[in-house]
């Protein structure tokens, strides 16, 4: 990062009596030669620590307007490596703390709870080579694990020596309605930060019950999130009429620039439609408000069409998800060796009877169509290897093929009530896409993957993609 030019020159200023310098370097409060490879060394014989400047910040992505000469600050990236002690409790998501500025936003790196270094949070991750409509770049690199699920419970003992999709096939086979929360994970409201509505055991607001309620808030602060004042933060917010939003205004780009940019496919696609073709996609975008941690966001519409059963054809909202095939089968793709292949997973096996109370703590599983399809094929009359679409062979099992992802069938919880639904059946999972009042959210139930359009107000799951 650049060092910020206002921070060492205020200092240098005020030692510069008691500096020594040696090839660039400086010592304050010391006679002393620097230490070798340190630029600045604080080396007094009264001993102390730093003070950090106190500034109360009132916006993630605000330069205060009490720092010199804010309102001629006109490139805030200059500013990037500056660090200060905020001293504002109720900035979202963290309140006081320390925060640094990285050119764009500030980020919480520590506060009462210990400090935080400023790195990509190391998620378990697969990079997964599927089409685009937008470009030959077929790269997208999905997080393993929804956002909220307690991994702890199932990177140990007989799950250890599995891989992050088998360990989540295993432990929901083997597990509880209670304990299978572990694997499924959170519940986020479209664009709000993790500020505890997400969790499970959160309240309903405005009244903590099971009633079907409008509460959406105009009460925010300079990000969008509920404000301290509103009493909504923390607390899953009901609202039931349209468009079922849980703020209002509506605003689009919580999650991104929420921006439908126009793009001729043409040849660069790789052939799959003609020349002059258009359509639309969603520029990734990450914000102060994004749920996922640092070096990762929520995916695009793009992003999850990647992985599903498209065709590239131009509409308003991006490539047509369609369909999961029949468990077996593989997904349409736009080149050889990208083929996908989903596959309904229940207890641990091949579902066969995906409904009602039948079909019980799953999800959906995504192999290489190549892995899956030599698991599986029968040669003259002959399996020489075991069948893995049978339904008595367990997934999860060391030999069985390896899952690329497992969506687990988190369910979901309702915009007007509060209350959870349809967890082992369906899953829901958020786009940062935006369209009309709503947003668009990747679903699957009764071996059907899709995209269209849900309420804001809605608890979804979210796995996060690497920036």
């Amino acid at each position: 990062m650049k060092t910020n030019q206002f921070f060492f020159a205020a200092l240098i200023a005020a030692f510069l009596s008691g500096a020594s310098f040696s090839a660039a370097q400086v010592t304050m409060g010391g006679s002393v030669e620097p230490t070798k490879g340190a630029i600045l060394d604080l080396n007094s014989t009264t001993k102390g620590g730093l003070l950090l400047s106190n500034v109360e910040l009132t916006a993630l992505n605000d330069i205060p307007t009490s720092f010199p000469n804010a309102s001629a600050i006109s490139n805030p990236q200059l500013l990037a490596g500056m660090i200060v002690w905020n001293t504002n409790d109720y900035l979202a998501p963290n309140g006081d703390g320390l925060y640094l500025w990285d050119g764009n936003k500030w980020n919480y790196t520590g506060g009462s709870d210990g400090l935080a270094i400023l790195l990509p949070v190391p998620l378990p991750a697969v990079t997964i080579s599927a089409p685009s409509c937008l470009s030959a770049d077929f790269a997208v690199t999905f997080s393993q694990y929804n956002l909220g699920a307690d991994t702890t419970k199932f990177n140990s003992g007989a799950y250890a020596a599995l891989s992050p999709a088998k360990r989540q096939i295993r432990y929901l086979a083997d597990c509880t309605h209670a304990d299978a929360v572990n694997v499924w994970g959170d519940l986020y409201q479209w664009g709000r930060v993790a500020d505890g509505h997400e969790k499970r055991t959160s309240e309903n607001f405005p009244t903590n019950d099971n009633s079907t309620q409008n509460g959406a808030i105009s009460d925010v602060d300079d990000n969008g999130q509920p404000s301290a004042a509103s009493g909504a933060v923390g607390k899953f917010i009901k609202h039931n009429s349209d468009p079922r939003d849980w703020r209002t205004p509506k605003k689009d780009d919580l999650l991104g620039n929420g921006q439908l940019v126009n793009y001729d496919f043409g040849s660069a696609d790789g052939g799959a439609v003609p020349d002059g073709l258009g359509g639309f996609y969603q520029k990734p975008v990450k914000t102060v408000n994004d749920p996922c941690p640092f070096g990762w966001r929520i995916p695009t519409q793009d992003e999850w069409e990647r992985l599903g059963n498209y065709d590239c054809k131009p509409n308003t909202t991006g490539g047509n998800i369609t369909t999961i095939p029949l468990t077996g089968q593989t997904t349409t793709t736009r080149g050889t060796g990208n083929e996908l292949t989903w596959i309904s997973v229940e207890d641990g096996k091949v579902s066969t009877n995906w409904s009602g109370s039948d079909w019980r703590w799953g999800g959906q599983a995504l192999y290489k169509a190549s892995d899956w399809t030599a698991a599986t094929t029968e040669v003259s009359g002959y399996f020489y290897n075991v069948n893995w679409s049978s339904t008595d062979k367990k997934l999860y099992d060391a030999a069985a093929p390896e899952p690329l992802l497992f969506l687990p069938a988190a369910g979901f919880r309702l915009n007007g009530s509060g209350s959870f639904s349809s967890y082992g059946l369906y899953g829901y999972y958020w786009c940062s896409t935006v369209t009309g009042n709503n947003s668009v959210f990747m679903q699957f139930y009764n071996n059907a993957y899709f995209g269209t359009s849900l309420y804001r107000a809605y608890g979804c799951s979210v796995r996060c993609v690497a920036e």
